[in-house]
Protein backbone atom coordinates (compact mmCIF):
# COMPACT_ATOMS: atom_id res chain seq x y z
CA UNK A 1 0.00 0.00 0.00
CA UNK A 2 2.86 2.40 0.71
CA UNK A 3 4.28 1.84 -2.76
CA UNK A 4 0.98 2.78 -4.36
CA UNK A 5 0.61 5.84 -2.16
CA UNK A 6 4.18 6.90 -2.98
CA UNK A 7 3.56 6.48 -6.73
CA UNK A 8 0.29 8.43 -6.53
CA UNK A 9 2.03 11.29 -4.71
CA UNK A 10 4.85 11.25 -7.26
CA UNK A 11 2.36 11.41 -10.15
CA UNK A 12 0.55 14.34 -8.47
CA UNK A 13 3.81 16.25 -7.96
CA UNK A 14 4.87 15.64 -11.58
CA UNK A 15 1.46 16.81 -12.86
CA UNK A 16 1.68 19.98 -10.77
CA UNK A 17 5.21 20.67 -12.06
CA UNK A 18 4.16 20.14 -15.68
CA UNK A 19 1.12 22.40 -15.32
CA UNK A 20 3.20 25.13 -13.65
CA UNK A 21 5.71 24.90 -16.49
CA UNK A 22 2.89 25.22 -19.05
CA UNK A 23 1.60 28.37 -17.35
CA UNK A 24 5.08 29.91 -17.30
CA UNK A 25 5.63 29.03 -20.95
CA UNK A 26 2.24 30.55 -21.81
CA UNK A 27 3.14 33.82 -20.04
CA UNK A 28 6.54 33.94 -21.76
CA UNK A 29 4.84 33.39 -25.11
CA UNK A 30 2.46 36.28 -24.44
CA UNK A 31 5.31 38.65 -23.56
CA UNK A 32 7.30 37.63 -26.65
CA UNK A 33 4.30 38.14 -28.95
CA UNK A 34 3.36 41.48 -27.33
CA UNK A 35 6.33 43.37 -25.83
CA UNK A 36 3.97 46.04 -24.40
CA UNK A 37 2.71 43.60 -21.75
CA UNK A 38 3.89 44.83 -18.35
CA UNK A 39 6.47 42.60 -16.70
CA UNK A 40 7.15 43.30 -13.05
CA UNK A 41 5.74 45.74 -10.54
CA UNK A 42 4.20 49.01 -11.80
CA UNK A 43 6.46 51.00 -9.44
CA UNK A 44 9.53 49.80 -11.36
CA UNK A 45 8.08 50.59 -14.82
CA UNK A 46 8.72 53.89 -16.64
CA UNK A 47 5.85 56.35 -16.19
CA UNK A 48 3.62 56.82 -19.20
CA UNK A 49 2.02 60.12 -20.19
CA UNK A 50 -0.83 60.87 -22.58
CA UNK A 51 -0.82 64.54 -23.57
CA UNK A 52 -3.73 66.52 -24.99
CA UNK A 53 -3.10 69.95 -26.51
CA UNK A 54 -6.13 72.26 -26.58
CA UNK A 55 -6.32 75.78 -28.00
CA UNK A 56 -9.03 78.43 -27.72
CA UNK A 57 -10.47 80.16 -30.82
CA UNK A 58 -8.91 83.50 -29.80
CA UNK A 59 -5.29 82.48 -29.10
CA UNK A 60 -2.25 84.60 -29.92
CA UNK A 61 -4.07 87.67 -31.26
CA UNK A 62 -2.05 89.62 -33.82
CA UNK A 63 -2.02 93.42 -34.37
CA UNK A 64 -5.31 93.19 -36.30
CA UNK A 65 -6.99 91.31 -33.45
CA UNK A 66 -7.10 88.04 -35.40
CA UNK A 67 -6.21 84.68 -33.89
CA UNK A 68 -2.92 83.24 -35.11
CA UNK A 69 -1.07 79.92 -34.71
CA UNK A 70 1.23 79.62 -31.70
CA UNK A 71 4.44 77.60 -31.42
CA UNK A 72 4.58 75.42 -28.31
CA UNK A 73 7.41 73.36 -26.84
CA UNK A 74 6.85 70.51 -24.41
CA UNK A 75 10.04 70.11 -22.34
CA UNK A 76 11.14 67.11 -20.24
CA UNK A 77 13.33 68.16 -17.27
CA UNK A 78 15.24 66.68 -14.33
CA UNK A 79 14.85 69.95 -12.41
CA UNK A 80 12.71 73.05 -12.95
CA UNK A 81 15.01 75.77 -11.57
CA UNK A 82 16.63 76.88 -14.83
CA UNK A 83 13.31 77.08 -16.69
CA UNK A 84 11.73 78.95 -13.74
CA UNK A 85 14.59 81.48 -13.78
CA UNK A 86 14.76 81.88 -17.58
CA UNK A 87 13.27 84.91 -19.29
CA UNK A 88 11.39 84.83 -22.58
CA UNK A 89 14.25 86.21 -24.70
CA UNK A 90 16.71 83.65 -23.32
CA UNK A 91 14.42 80.71 -24.13
CA UNK A 92 13.39 82.13 -27.53
CA UNK A 93 16.92 82.89 -28.73
CA UNK A 94 19.00 80.05 -27.22
CA UNK A 95 18.69 76.34 -28.05
CA UNK A 96 16.93 74.60 -25.14
CA UNK A 97 19.85 72.27 -24.25
CA UNK A 98 22.11 75.33 -23.89
CA UNK A 99 19.59 77.45 -21.97
CA UNK A 100 18.57 74.68 -19.54
CA UNK A 101 21.89 72.85 -19.20
CA UNK A 102 21.91 69.49 -17.43
CA UNK A 103 18.29 69.96 -16.35
CA UNK A 104 17.21 69.39 -19.97
CA UNK A 105 16.32 65.85 -21.12
CA UNK A 106 14.26 66.25 -24.31
CA UNK A 107 11.51 68.31 -25.93
CA UNK A 108 8.80 68.21 -28.58
CA UNK A 109 7.81 71.09 -30.90
CA UNK A 110 4.27 71.89 -32.04
CA UNK A 111 2.64 74.64 -34.07
CA UNK A 112 -0.97 74.87 -32.94
CA UNK A 113 -3.79 76.54 -34.85
CA UNK A 114 -6.63 78.31 -33.02
CA UNK A 115 -9.56 76.15 -31.82
CA UNK A 116 -7.80 72.77 -32.06
CA UNK A 117 -7.64 69.70 -29.84
CA UNK A 118 -4.80 67.25 -30.43
CA UNK A 119 -4.18 64.10 -28.37
CA UNK A 120 -0.69 62.68 -28.71
CA UNK A 121 0.17 58.97 -28.53
CA UNK A 122 1.27 57.87 -25.04
CA UNK A 123 4.92 58.59 -24.24
CA UNK A 124 7.11 56.59 -21.84
CA UNK A 125 9.02 59.02 -19.65
CA UNK A 126 12.73 58.75 -18.98
CA UNK A 127 13.20 57.63 -15.36
CA UNK A 128 15.13 60.88 -14.69
CA UNK A 129 12.12 63.04 -15.66
CA UNK A 130 10.89 65.05 -12.67
CA UNK A 131 9.15 67.97 -14.42
CA UNK A 132 7.26 68.70 -17.63
CA UNK A 133 7.52 72.27 -18.86
CA UNK A 134 5.50 74.00 -21.56
CA UNK A 135 6.59 77.15 -23.37
CA UNK A 136 4.28 79.04 -25.74
CA UNK A 137 5.76 81.62 -28.09
CA UNK A 138 2.97 84.22 -28.17
CA UNK A 139 3.21 87.24 -30.47
CA UNK A 140 3.13 89.57 -27.42
CA UNK A 141 5.53 88.09 -24.87
CA UNK A 142 5.14 91.04 -22.45
CA UNK A 143 1.43 90.53 -21.71
CA UNK A 144 1.34 86.76 -21.55
CA UNK A 145 1.94 83.87 -19.21
CA UNK A 146 4.24 82.00 -21.59
CA UNK A 147 5.56 79.08 -19.47
CA UNK A 148 4.17 76.49 -17.07
CA UNK A 149 5.79 73.60 -15.19
CA UNK A 150 4.21 70.48 -13.71
CA UNK A 151 6.00 67.97 -11.42
CA UNK A 152 5.95 64.26 -12.40
CA UNK A 153 7.67 61.05 -11.36
CA UNK A 154 9.69 59.14 -13.95
CA UNK A 155 8.61 55.68 -12.77
CA UNK A 156 5.46 53.96 -11.56
CA UNK A 157 2.75 56.30 -12.85
CA UNK A 158 0.32 56.72 -15.72
CA UNK A 159 -0.42 60.41 -16.32
CA UNK A 160 -2.89 62.33 -18.45
CA UNK A 161 -1.79 65.91 -19.09
CA UNK A 162 -3.96 68.64 -20.58
CA UNK A 163 -2.11 71.64 -22.00
CA UNK A 164 -4.71 74.37 -22.51
CA UNK A 165 -3.49 77.33 -24.55
CA UNK A 166 -5.73 80.33 -23.91
CA UNK A 167 -5.72 83.82 -25.44
CA UNK A 168 -2.54 84.88 -23.66
CA UNK A 169 -1.70 82.13 -21.18
CA UNK A 170 -1.09 78.41 -20.73
CA UNK A 171 -2.85 76.20 -18.23
CA UNK A 172 -1.73 72.65 -17.40
CA UNK A 173 -3.84 70.02 -15.64
CA UNK A 174 -2.39 66.65 -14.67
CA UNK A 175 -4.21 63.47 -13.62
CA UNK A 176 -2.49 60.39 -12.25
CA UNK A 177 -4.48 57.31 -13.29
Amino acid sequence: MTGRFFRACLVMVLCAAVLTGCETAKKLGQVISNPDIQVGDLKSQPSEMTITLLTEPDINLNADGEAAPVDVQLIYLTDDSKLQAADYDQIASTPLPDALGKNYLDHQDFSLLPDVMKTLPPVKLDEKTQFIGVVAYFSDDQATEWKQIEPVEGTGHSYRLLVHVRQSSIEMKKEDN
